[in-house]
């Protein structure tokens, strides 16, 4: 089913309308919520800091009672010293005596203690003698005899002055003597300090502070967060709702919350909470005793829920003016629409003289206008694709098509590897047959060398009688530019062969071929006029690429390349070292060598005759004549046909009978070009 451009419009600035009303309101309640998560976090913060800083302030409180009652109280000290010494061998280890010690110890504090300040603020309040032994209970002020060292307060204190615990209701056998009663609405925050005088331990006197829903409520009014108290019996009381509580309770129970210091997201009884956790004293195990601070981020953010209903009536009513105006835009705009439509349609089929008039005076005719530049540009482009995918690569078209600029007058140094070949004596060939016959085969010739070359990525420069001047490196920067310059001579090659093949069938005489291939830096772009300029390349390494072709005649070898071409390709090609020669035009005297083949395309043969070649280079460059000519008749054995072993054979011939001067440096001077 079609859905024409006006429905197409509806929908478009209906779906724009929904999304942005939506978006917006997704962004301000994204914001507002982290704001206020953000703004809960410093607040759970605050909350443990100031609960952090009132323990600080208990524990102080109690250990200052506890040393002033000790120095300011000579019946207190006596009493201890009493209970104290009894199992210390001064003649009290009687057990009847001893139950009498404890006895009388705890009746003297019953009458000192009940009048001080400490013991009246205190919720739990105990004191033992210096074994661990009760002797006073605020909660049971009739008990005492009882061990308690077995407490963690007593294990503690035995490596610090003063130790801090938290209890909870369910206690254990001996904790169920030092409180009252059980209630399970509350934790108890115990401070235990030794009692000290004349540098011995005479007792250990015990502080607690009951920690209840009062004290919660009283930290809430203070920080405006809800608080909890956990342990590992459940939650014990809270400032939450009686509902919201039993659900707290219930998650904590069944889920695997994890007890850090992160905030928490919690759903309750259809709120959701944001929540931390963390133990009553930070060094006490929290299953001892937690706070659980809370806070509703449902409550918090409802105001964005009346925000939410508002942006949806103003968003709806965009909507309707939204609906009215698409009206009056789908008219303006389908008609120049379906202009450009028909228009595209002919550009598609090719016919590039297409153009459109559109004068709405708005964007529409500046698309128009664009467009209408578009198809001139598609010609331009069409007519630089046709002429130059005739002399370049594929990719190398395409890039000049991209950047219209690399047309322009000027150039730029590059290193690039040139390549030039010719075809031997192709002059005398072509004065015995006529125009039309030289014609056709140099066209065959052409064709197939230009699709070698251009297979392999290179840039025909020019065609000049019989030879063809390429390179590599330009106008795309080539890494393996002088990789693919050998590549494509020796696919010309293999073609050659071919070729030489059918034109001897047509009674044609064997031809010879050669190359010459160097790298080096040349001036590379467009010269000429305005009107008339050829992309090409220009410099003394372009002159050596052709020095190197002709050097080929003299040693009868067929490609030839420079040293600085051969150390680039030398791990994937094998090339036989031909000589250092200096030619015509160059004073410095250049390696050459023969490219051979890919490495995995040489055989061991080959190799062979290489190797023997290298050995008769090496002495010829140290005047054993007989030697060299030994190695290249050598090579001879292998190759009888290897022209270059002939020539370096009658070189040492001429040596042996004119010797060469004392300071001849090996070098070889070619005086053709």
């Amino acid at each position: 089913m079609k859905i024409n451009f006006h429905t197409k419009l509806f929908i478009v600035l209906g779906a724009v309308v929904c999304l942005s009303t939506m978006s917006i309101l997704f962004i301000i309640q994204e914001t507002t919520k982290k704001h206020i998560q953000e703004n809960i976090k410093n607040r759970f913060e605050n909350t443990q800091v100031a609960l952090r800083h009132l323990q600080e302030l208990r524990t102080q409180f109690a250990v200052d009672a506890i040393d002033t009652l000790t120095i300011s109280n000579a019946h207190f000290r006596s009493v201890l010293s009493t209970a104290s010494v009894h199992g210390d061998g001064l003649g009290f280890e009687d057990a009847h005596h001893e139950d009498e010690i404890l006895k009388d110890s705890n009746l003297r504090l019953a009458s000192i203690l009940p009048f001080l300040s400490l013991y009246e603020k205190a919720d739990i309040f105990i004191v033992t003698n210096a074994d661990g032994i009760l002797l006073l209970s605020k909660a049971f002020p009739g008990k005492y005899g009882i061990d308690l060292t077995n407490l963690q307060l007593f294990e503690d204190l035995s490596e610090k002055p003063v130790a801090v615990d938290v209890w909870h209701t369910d206690m254990s056998k001996e904790k169920d003597f030092l409180v009252s009663a059980h209630q399970g609405d509350a934790v108890y925050h115990i401070i235990a300090k030794p009692v000290v005088f004349r540098d011995e331990i005479h007792g250990v006197v015990i502080f607690g502070s009951r920690i209840d829903k009062d004290i919660l409520l009283r930290l809430k009014n203070i920080s405006e967060v809800d608080l909890a108290l956990y342990s590992s019996e459940g939650i014990h009381t809270s400032t939450l709702p009686v509902t919201k509580e039993q659900a707290l309770s219930t998650f904590m129970e069944f889920s695997d919350y994890e007890k850090k210091s992160d905030i928490h997201e919690t759903f309750l009884d259809k709120e959701t909470f944001l929540s931390m956790y963390f133990p009553i004293l930070a060094n006490v195990n929290s299953e001892e005793g937690s706070f659980i601070v809370l806070k509703s981020l449902t409550q918090e953010m409802k105001f964005v829920s009346k925000l939410r209903m508002t942006f949806i009536i103003v968003g709806g009513v965009i909507l309707l003016v939204a609906i009215g105006l698409s009206f009056f835009l789908a008219k303006g705009i389908t008609k120049p629409v379906k202009k450009l439509a028909m228009a595209a349609k002919n550009i598609g089929s090719g016919k590039l003289d297409t153009k459109v008039d559109i004068r709405t005076g708005d964007e529409l005719e500046a698309l128009g206008n664009a467009f209408n530049g578009m198809v001139d540009g598609l010609k331009e482009r069409d007519f630089i694709k046709s002429t130059f995918e005739r002399y370049v690569s594929y990719s190398v078209a395409e890039e000049i098509i991209k950047n219209p600029d690399m047309l322009k007058l000027g150039g730029e140094r590059k290193a690039l590897t040139i390549f030039f070949t010719d075809i031997g004596n192709f002059t005398n060939l072509s004065e015995k047959l006529t125009p039309e016959e030289v014609v056709k085969h140099l066209n065959e010739y052409f064709e197939g060398m230009s699709a070698a070359i251009l297979e392999c990525q290179g840039t025909i420069d020019k065609f000049q009688g019989d030879s063809i001047l390429a390179f590599w490196g330009a106008p795309i920067a080539q890494e393996n530019h002088a990789l693919f310059a050998c590549q494509a001579a020796l696919k010309c090659r293999k073609f050659l062969h071919k070729l030489e093949e059918e034109w001897k069938a047509g009674g044609l005489p064997s031809r010879t071929y050669r190359f010459g291939i160097n790298t080096g830096e040349v001036v590379v772009g467009n010269v000429g006029s305005a009107t008339r300029f050829e992309y090409t390349i220009i410099g003394d390494d372009v002159n050596l690429a052709s020095r190197l072709e002709g050097a080929n005649k003299y040693y009868g070898t067929q490609i030839m390349i420079s040293e600085a071409t051969y150390s680039l390709v030398k791990d994937t090609l094998i090339a036989r070292e031909m000589d250092v020669i200096r030619v015509v035009g160059k004073t410095k005297p250049i390696k050459v060598y023969e490219l051979v083949d890919e490495r995995e395309r040489v055989d061991e043969e080959r190799i062979r005759v290489i190797k023997h070649f290298e050995v008769g280079i090496h002495a010829y460059r140290n005047c054993q004549w007989e030697e060299a000519i030994s190695s290249f008749e050598h090579v001879l054995q292998l190759s009888p046909d290897d022209k270059p072993s002939n020539v370096y054979i009658q070189r040492c011939c001429e040596y042996q009978r004119v010797a060469p001067p004392k300071d001849w440096d090996g070098v070889f001077t070619l005086s053709a070009k």
